[in-house]
């Protein structure tokens, strides 16, 4: 008898079956069917990980007793132990599956869903996803195989499955225009890019990518179309670190401001290089540090000011403060350890104040001397005022003061409230403002001979096409290094910045592109760590993903290279996808004791008003304990509309009463 024979075969790409060694096949389904799909996928798994899977609102003793009595109800059904228990539960050995490197076009358990079961369902999906990524991946290297062979047809039939499965992808469209080309058919290669044109429109409300564009140009004239995919070019390092052209002018205000001990405020579009002079201007001054507002933080009371905070304790550990500004910090802080008392008067909330003003203080005493506040056009209200109170303290304006500071934000959209704190500093002649404006014509092409894109007429069209924006004309760049496409010929130009970054993401791996999304849903403050767990992959995996995002500079240490391409990313997940993370990010945040305003967030743009209606309530009580009233109004409101929308209506207008 063959070792075939004796093996149990679970099939779970298509609907789900269970065969026995001996043809039987048993009924499987219910949470018999996923605690053998979990450890068939994840692979080993801890008893509390599959008992809070089956059983999310059993207390964890309570669902790993269920657990027990699961298994044992398995083993009397099937006749045979498929579940080998230990420290951790895995899949017996005589068990054989039917999904690794399969490329079966079958959904993986079609037709199961565990609507009772949010998390198991989440899981679900996200296997699902995985699981046609990988195959797409295959469905790609096999495709440009039989087209590298000349083996065409049989090319096209893998590149239609690869359609199917992702209508909106330009790179499978790409695919199937130039086979239909090759094998003679253009005016059907053409009609495929229009049938494509209008799904994206419709899909995304944008045109085709320019090489996509470029490449229906060419199967119109008639011209062999260019390879579809290129190897990853490793990016010079004059894509890391262009030089800095044309901002003289801006630089002789700067200095003139720093003379005179006034605050430097840099505006401008996006892209136009406000970061990048704060930072070569702060280096050419002896150093200092960067601190940012991020996308999220405008309504979560002091999130600008915790990751600041953190990060002048992590670069000064040996700060010699009292212990009153320690319990103070911890507001913002939990990881200090103290729980402080909240605060409920106009002394209290000075006194916290003052202990951030006692720390930025101590940390000048130390040696930091400039400071760069950046992106200030998304940093939450409750940490502007309190920020203005240190300032103050500190001798903010007055030419004698140890330090400097430069703020950089985006050009009309500062809040009303930021507004008309820039006006009224201006007006008193405490900060500098200065604009800086796209390059012109002269200083762009010499950015654009710096990085190496085609000169003469081609280089002029590019710098018009793309308004002397630094960042647009860098990330063309990055773009054209990537397609490996040198000298004059025609370029395939942007629309706008985000298309041409949204092109770049597209020659990610699937694994890259997955993490980079599920850091553009986190927002901010995340790492390998918390992007694996969300995601749910190991955290090698997620690593070796970061190490070709930074190779790619589209990350740089813990963020996105530039906050449009964050932003490019998101644009670029898919609804279900983007719901799918936003939950996985509600869950992991919770566990890590996330503010409840964020973790409430991710409930809400996850699709599940009904679990963020207490988050958003328990949001409300920490901004009122914060001393931020306004704010819990807010939260309340959102607590309420999420009742409504989850159908509790009484619990809706129970909590709008309350603000009565």
């Amino acid at each position: 008898m063959s070792h075939s024979t004796l093996m149990w075969q679970l099939t779970l790409l298509g609907e789900p079956r269970l065969q026995a060694p001996d043809g039987r096949t048993p009924r499987c389904e219910g949470k018999m069917l996923a605690t053998l799909a979990v450890l068939a996928l994840d692979g080993p798994v801890s008893r509390s990980r599959l008992a809070g899977l089956l059983w999310p609102d059993t207390l964890e003793t309570g669902a790993r007793n269920n657990l027990v009595h699961l298994l044992r109800r398995m083993k009397a059904h099937l006749g045979a132990d498929l579940v080998s228990l230990g420290d951790m539960l895995s899949l017996a050995p005589e068990v054989m599956v039917d999904v690794p490197g399969s490329d079966s076009v079958g959904e993986l358990l079609s037709g199961v869903s565990w609507p009772e079961l949010p998390e198991l369902e989440d899981w679900l999906l996200a296997q699902r996803e995985r699981l046609a990524g990988e195959r797409a991946g295959r469905w790609r290297e096999e495709a440009q195989r039989l087209e590298d062979a000349g083996e065409w047809a049989e090319a096209l039939k893998i590149v239609a499955r690869l359609r199917a499965l992702y209508p909106t992808s330009e790179d499978a469209l790409r695919r199937e225009m130039r086979l239909l080309y090759l094998l003679g058919e253009p005016s059907q290669a053409l009609a495929v890019y229009h049938v494509g044109a209008q799904q994206l429109r419709a899909a995304f409300g944008n045109d085709p990518l320019p090489e996509t564009r470029a490449l229906a140009q060419d199967i119109e004239r008639g011209v062999k179309p260019r390879h579809a995919s290129f190897p990853r070019i490793p990016l010079a390092q004059s894509f890391t670190q262009p030089p800095l052209i044309g901002r003289e002018d801006a630089w002789a205000q700067m200095e003139e401001a720093w003379a005179q001990g006034r605050g430097i405020v840099l505006t401008g579009e996006p892209g136009v290089g406000k970061t990048r002079l704060a930072l070569d201007f702060l280096e050419a001054h002896g150093g200092g540090m960067r601190f940012r507002g991020c996308l999220g933080d405008a309504g979560l009371p002091y999130a600008t000011h915790a990751r600041t905070y953190r990060q002048v304790l992590t670069a000064y550990p040996a700060l010699d403060l009292p212990t009153w500004v320690w319990e103070e910090l911890a507001r913002i802080l939990p990881q200090l350890g103290h729980t402080p008392e909240p605060i409920n008067s106009d002394e209290q909330r000075t006194r916290f104040w003052q202990a951030k003003a006692e720390t930025l203080g101590a940390a000048i005493g130390q040696g930091l001397r400039c400071m760069v506040f950046d992106d200030t056009q998304f940093m939450d209200q409750a940490s502007i005022e309190a920020g203005a109170f240190v300032f103050a303290h500190l001798g903010w304006g007055d030419p004698g003061a140890p330090y400097r500071t430069i703020h950089c934000f985006r050009e009309g959209e500062l809040s009303p409230f930021q507004q008309g704190i820039l006006e009224a500093m201006v007006g008193a002649g405490l900060v500098t403002l200065v604009n800086l404006e796209p390059l012109g014509g002269a200083h762009a092409q010499q950015l654009a001979a710096a990085l190496q894109l085609p000169q003469g007429g081609l280089a002029a069209d590019l710098v018009h096409y793309t308004g002397g924006n630094p960042l647009l004309l860098l990330e063309t760049a990055r773009s054209l290094h990537e397609l490996g496409i040198q000298g004059d010929g025609r370029l395939p130009l942007p629309d706008s910045a985000g298309r041409v970054m949204a092109s770049r993401l597209t020659r990610l791996s699937s694994t890259a592109l997955h993490v980079a999304r599920a850091a553009a849903v986190l927002g901010s403050d995340f790492d390998p760590d918390l992007i694996a767990q969300v995601l749910g992959v190991p955290l090698l995996e997620t690593a070796a993903a970061w190490e070709e995002l930074e190779a790619a500079q589209i990350m740089r240490g813990s963020s996105f290279e530039h906050d449009l391409i964050a932003e490019a990313a998101l644009a670029g997940v898919p609804g279900s996808v983007r719901r799918l993370l936003h939950r996985s990010a509600a869950r992991i945040l919770a566990a890590h004791r996330a503010p409840p305003a964020l973790v409430a967030r991710h409930w809400k743009e996850g699709g599940e008003p009904r679990e963020a209606a207490p988050w958003f309530l328990q949001a409300a009580e920490a901004a009122r304990g914060a001393y931020r009233f306004p704010e819990a109004e807010v939260y309340d409101l959102e607590a309420a509309g999420a009742l409504e929308a989850a159908g509790q209506h009484g619990g809706s207008r129970a909590t709008l009463a309350g603000l009565q």
